[in-house]
């Protein structure tokens, strides 16, 4: 056997002649999606939305096409919300009309339950009081979330406008007014959490709730408004988030207004009349 090391390759490297030029382009800056797509339209997506980012994307390039309108990008973030509001309407009237039912079956739903009060949770009794329920939604045409999709509809949108004002450039530093200067960091006087969180209370005093619904629910709705605008003041959120949840909970007050005033609540045990007289 050979004692000798048997040494290693050498890859061949290739030099190009002297006289070939080489080019090299580097950018430095700011994520400008703009200057980014016109360098090189891959580096786009240097911009990072997360996971919602076909949320955050819609958001921010409806942003930008209102701002090429409107050069405040705060009150660009307030007519997007006012177009938001506009299209989801026709969810909060199905959801409004859903607890018009939800209150003329509340006598039902009541009597259900006290009758099955004296047993504990897991007591397989309990499933037979949840089937009588379901089975009075069933015969009212009665979808139990209903009322609660318009806000559940708006948490991703809160995230992707929250992704949004974290992750482009375009709206940091962006100045609303007053003390309002940067619309990508926190409000630093905390006034737009506390109406927001006014605001938000307001709308849940305004919404009517069916009688049956239960007590810890019912507070848990009032508290939530309180909550919102306490975490606003412990995690630094962009106050363009707070003006967008504000500007939505004052067009809700005007909504809810409006659908009170159209679709008084009946009485329980009556069936919902519409300002016309007719049943809902």
């Amino acid at each position: 056997m050979d004692d000798k090391e048997t040494p290693e390759p050498v890859p061949d490297v290739a030099v190009s002649s002297p006289a070939t030029p080489l080019a090299l382009r580097a950018y430095v800056g700011p994520k400008d999606y703009d200057d980014l797509k016109k360098l090189n339209p891959p580096l786009h997506a240097l911009v990072n939305f997360g996971w919602l980012e076909f949320i955050a994307d819609p958001l921010f390039h409806g942003l930008k096409w209102l701002h090429s309108y409107i050069p405040n990008w705060g009150w660009a973030i307030v007519v997007l919300t006012l177009i938001l509001n506009m299209l989801l309407f026709p969810l909060r009237i199905t959801g409004y009309k859903t607890t018009l039912k939800m209150q003329r079956v509340a006598p039902e739903i009541k009597a259900i339950q006290e009758r099955y009060k004296k047993y504990k949770l897991n007591d397989p009794r309990k499933a037979e009081m949840n089937k009588e329920v379901m089975a009075i939604y069933s015969r009212e045409g009665i979808n139990p979330v209903g009322g609660c999709i318009p806000q559940l509809l708006q948490l991703p949108i809160w995230y992707g406008l929250y992704r949004a004002l974290q992750g482009t450039i375009e709206l940091r530093h962006a100045p609303w007014f007053g003390w309002i200067t940067d619309l990508s960091a926190k409000d630093p006087y905390y006034i737009l959490p506390l109406l927001m969180g006014l605001s938000m209370y307001l709308v849940s005093k305004m919404t009517p709730t069916p009688a049956a619904t239960d007590p810890q629910q019912q507070a848990m709705m009032k508290v939530m408004p309180l909550g919102m605008a306490a975490l606003f003041m412990v995690i630094p959120y962009p106050s363009g988030l707070a003006v967008y949840i504000l500007t939505s909970s004052v067009v809700g007050i005007g909504q809810q207004w409006y659908l009170n005033r159209s679709h008084p609540l009946p009485a329980p045990g009556k069936p919902a009349r519409g300002k016309n007289g007719k049943k809902s």
